[in-house]
């Protein structure tokens, strides 16, 4: 079992380091530079696991809105898509 164990670990360290020489090398290879500029952002974005509160306002407006999609008055994801679309046309 644990040579087993350490097979598993040693093949996933090396999964870990093959993914991240294959993502360098497509790095590298991006001749893009507005790729290049969106992928340093997206690095720099640190992620935390902070819990917000919301005040009284805020989750009422959170409430008013879930009744609204479920009396049918939203709008899909698509259907904003085209709108967004529409407008940068114009």
């Amino acid at each position: 079992m644990v040579y087993w164990l350490l097979d598993f670990c040693i093949f996933e360290s090396m999964g870990k380091v093959n993914h991240r020489k294959k993502l360098i090398d497509k790095i590298k290879n991006i001749d893009d530079e507005e790729v290049i500029d969106e992928i340093y952002r997206f690095l720099e974005i640190s992620f935390d696991d902070t819990v917000y509160q919301l005040n009284d306002e805020q989750r009422k407006e959170i409430e008013q809105a879930r009744a609204e999609i479920k009396a049918g008055k939203g709008i899909s994801s698509e259907e904003v898509n085209k709108e967004i679309d529409e407008w940068l046309k114009k």
